[in-house]
């Protein structure tokens, strides 16, 4: 789809949001708001966050047995029953001892990091001959750094990494749709 053709859509859509943009700045306000909360004890963020995740699967694992039921065939029913009581032994360890499953997330995260951050710098060796390959190189060393930084910090690192990740995560949620409502407030104000 071309720009020309999706301009008027998105002017369509930005002129509807204009009236609400008192919500989108309330919405930011409490996203920062709920951020420097989860920043103050990054320890305690991290553990709701993984007791909240393990929860979800339980949940999922419950669902996925229900499911089972309606599957057709005693193989297809057995394999669903069986993946969804490991779904939830898997959930239940996590709930049981959060803070283990926190270091063990941050082990994960700091290997997947590193192998993102090589894959990312190999791709960009392999197209240096387009512009602005050097940049996506960069990316990928500064992605290796920050996974050899957790790992290299493991495993105190995984006592607070998730919770400043959702720390960080809030604010910046908050200060995009803060911005994005004082700009709609001003688009109002002009139009």
């Amino acid at each position: 789809m071309s720009t020309a053709a999706a301009s008027p859509n998105m002017n369509a859509n930005l002129k509807q949001a204009q009236p609400s943009w008192g919500w989108f700045v309330a919405l930011g306000i409490g996203l920062i708001v709920a951020g420097v909360i989860a920043s103050a004890n990054v320890f305690a963020s991290t553990i709701a966050s993984v007791i909240y995740v393990g929860v979800m699967m339980l949940v999922g694992a419950v669902l996925q047995f229900v499911h089972a039921f309606s599957s057709l065939g005693w193989k297809r029913r057995t394999m669903n029953i069986l993946a969804a009581v490991f779904y939830a032994f898997a959930s239940m360890v996590i709930v049981y001892d959060p803070l283990l499953s926190a270091v063990d997330i941050s082990l994960v995260i700091g290997a997947l990091l590193v192998g993102a951050g090589i894959a990312r710098f190999i791709s960009a060796f392999h197209d240096r001959s387009h512009g602005g390959w050097g940049w996506v190189a960069a990316s990928g060393v500064a992605t290796i750094a920050v996974g050899i930084l957790i790992l290299a910090t493991w495993p105190t690192v995984g006592l607070w990494l998730l919770g400043m990740i959702l720390a960080v995560d809030l604010i910046s949620q908050g200060w995009g749709f803060l911005a994005f409502g004082f700009i709609l407030k001003a688009k109002t104000q002009v139009g």
